[in-house]
């Protein structure tokens, strides 16, 4: 019997019309979460009340100010699992994600993070329109938060993620890799990404962010080397 918590940490903006369905895969997971906690990230659609609506199965915190790395360092403060996982408001994770990830860290002590392959899927409910202006990848390596599931411990080791416009999770996942914190990849497809006309990395404008994210992984590197060679 694994007796690992999980805290599922799902920040939502404008996310109403997909919530529901990715909570709802956290709820058929056969390792049950031991909470799912929803950040409600300043949204101006109905995406609380979607969460609203499980009842005391979600829990529902606020962070007013957008920013998805703000919003997951929220929801990591008020987790109370031994491990933590992300999802993002408008994907899906496969029933066994969870129990596979936890076999995965029981049988190696030394790995603090295990992620999954993951799918690209266009929305059912686009138009032949719509669908002819999106492209996935398929199914590749998911390096990415919402496929990551991470001891509690070596999460707060790490530190809170970058509150940064874009590739916030890079950022962060550079500081552990350079902090000497282990990996490990399931190369199954356990979660799927969805594709629709509103996917961050599609409108939003300010790719700064992702020149700031490897300006961070950079400083902590040369820190880490200076810190080495002291």
């Amino acid at each position: 019997m694994l007796s690992h918590s999980v805290s599922v940490i799902i920040p939502v903006r404008n996310g109403e019309l997909y919530l529901a369905e990715a909570i709802d895969s956290v709820l058929k997971q056969t390792h049950p979460a031991h909470e799912v906690i929803v950040v409600d990230n300043g949204p101006t659609d109905g995406s609380r009340r979607a969460a609203e609506r499980f009842g005391r199965t979600v829990r529902v915190i606020d962070e007013p100010v957008p920013c998805i790395g703000r919003a997951r360092n929220a929801g990591v403060q008020a987790a109370s699992g031994d491990l933590i996982a992300f999802l993002d408001a408008d994907d899906l994770w496969d029933p066994p994600k969870l129990a596979r990830q936890i076999d995965v860290l029981e049988q190696q002590p030394e790995v603090d993070l295990v992620f999954t392959w993951m799918l690209d899927f266009i929305s059912p409910e686009l138009t032949e329109a719509q669908r002819a202006g999106l492209s996935g990848r398929g199914s590749y390596e998911g390096w990415t938060a919402c496929t990551m599931l991470c001891r509690s411990l070596a999460l707060h080791a790490v530190g809170p993620m970058p509150e940064i416009p874009l590739g916030e999770f890079i950022a962060w996942y550079g500081v552990a890799q350079s902090a000497g914190f282990r990996s490990s990849m399931i190369s199954d497809v356990l979660v799927r990404r969805r594709m629709h006309l509103q996917n961050t990395t599609r409108h939003l404008e300010d790719r700064n962010g992702y020149l700031q994210a490897a300006k961070l992984v950079l400083d902590s590197k040369r820190a880490r080397g200076r810190a080495q060679g002291a």
